[in-house]
């Protein structure tokens, strides 16, 4: 009897603690109309030519993206520090850190260092993450890239 009690109680501690994270799906992480993964073609379709090339970080007018080492035709990272570019559920630079919360729900990760607190939201498969960095209640940068 106890072993069966043992099983239950387990069993529903998993299924809450999977239900308490807050994993979202992949095809939400992204910035403007680019997701991590999606070929440079792509990008220079919608956006053109970069304004400058520094290394693997390519420059537009408020967002880079980052080259993926491995396979170089493809966006590895996509960041902004530019309220002008939202995430796929409207979440801008320039927002309270409460729309996180409300937006995606408690984050996978928060880490706290000189003043910033980075909330990490990672896919569902762990194959991405979404970042936002912020200062005094403020988000001051998103950034989206593959793990």
């Amino acid at each position: 009897m106890k072993k069966k009690i043992s099983a239950l109680v387990c069993g529903a501690l998993m299924a809450f603690g999977s239900i308490a994270m807050a994993s979202i799906s992949g095809d939400r992480i992204m910035l403007g109309d680019i997701q991590p993964g999606d070929p440079i073609s792509a990008v220079k379709n919608i956006y053109g030519e970069p304004l400058r090339i520094v290394g693997e970080k390519w420059l537009y007018k408020g967002f880079y993206i980052e080259v993926d080492d491995d396979r170089p035709n493809y966006v590895e990272e996509i960041a902004t520090e530019d309220a002008g570019f939202a995430t796929q559920d409207g979440v801008i630079v320039s927002m309270s850190e409460t729309a996180l919360n409300d937006t995606y729900g408690k984050a996978d990760k928060i880490e706290r260092e000189n003043g910033k607190v980075e909330y990490t939201y990672y896919s569902r498969d762990s194959r991405e993450k979404m970042q936002f960095d912020v200062v005094n209640g403020i988000i001051v940068k998103i950034s989206c890239e593959r793990n």
